[in-house]
């Protein structure tokens, strides 16, 4: 009876967009200076595992372009580059925009 309770106060599908666009910075911190496709950013959320489709990569890619944390080439294959305030928020040097599923601190 608890955990019907708390499934009505946890939105399932917002924690999870927020740890996806965690996961996306922490893909493209790896690739740097480089950046990558889209296809290796979605092999790596499959392998943590997060059911995410390539529509749901590209619309979270969108969503931190717009906030000025990577920068993304469209076309046929999407690619995208950390950016120096995206580098600073995967490093812990600059605040986490709200959103994103960035854990504590050690």
């Amino acid at each position: 009876m608890a955990t019907d309770k708390l499934d009505h106060v946890i939105d399932h599908a917002r924690a999870e967009r927020e740890y996806l666009r965690w996961v996306i910075l922490l893909a493209l911190w790896h690739a740097r200076p480089y950046g990558t496709t889209e296809g290796v950013i979605l092999g790596a959320c499959r392998d943590i595992p997060l059911r995410v489709t390539a529509d749901e990569l590209r619309r979270e890619l969108s969503s931190l372009a717009k906030r000025g944390l990577v920068q993304v080439s469209e076309g046929a294959l999407w690619t995208a580059n950390l950016t120096a305030a995206g580098e600073d928020v995967v490093d812990y040097r600059a605040e986490a925009p709200a959103g994103i599923a960035r854990p504590p601190r050690w």
